[in-house]
């Protein structure tokens, strides 16, 4: 695909902070309804201390050729959060799909699944044997893009939301 070679992914550095949580919260109010999501989060608060000094979490961004940010996506530990899950969820080792966001200007030209794939594979390196991650049904394309990554459905929150998770043999 053309537009794969006009796409650089990157391991964020701290120095991006502020250029990731502008994107990331101007993806969300474009995407959810007001109020229905944290303006400021604390991953993005904290984003030296939850994405790069540990090992086991990682930020990965994409960037257009000319530089600018086109999309993002987040590995963590998933924190178990929901308990409603837990009973579907594995109980070893299991990380967080996170903070996914694609420009509108280039969703459906591969990006997301160049970041998936980073996702996936820093997510095995570091030992994870399940990918966790929640998605709303009117996302654009969210939904099937992670069926399509292989992520099984597990629990649905509404008929809007549902939790899925992806097991590696």
């Amino acid at each position: 695909m053309e537009q794969e070679k006009e796409v650089c992914i990157l391991s964020a550095a701290a120095n991006k902070r502020e250029e990731i949580a502008y994107f990331v919260l101007s993806m969300m109010s474009g995407l959810y309804p007001k109020g229905s999501y944290d303006e400021q989060p604390d991953d993005l608060a904290f984003f030296e201390d939850v994405y790069v000094r540990p090992e086991n979490a990682c930020f990965f961004i994409a960037e257009s050729r000319s530089g600018g940010l086109i999309g993002t996506a987040a590995v963590k530990p998933y924190d178990r959060r929901f308990p409603e899950v837990e009973s579907v969820i594995g109980a070893g080792l299991v990380c967080e799909a996170a903070r996914f966001y694609i420009h509108p200007d280039y969703r459906r030209k591969g990006v997301g699944r160049q970041l998936f794939q980073k996702v996936e594979q820093f997510a095995r390196r570091a030992g994870y044997g399940e990918s966790y991650l929640h998605t709303s049904t009117y996302l654009p394309g969210g939904y099937p893009f992670w069926l399509s990554c292989g992520y099984v459905e597990r629990y649905w929150e509404s008929d809007q939301i549902v939790h899925m998770s992806k097991r590696w043999p």
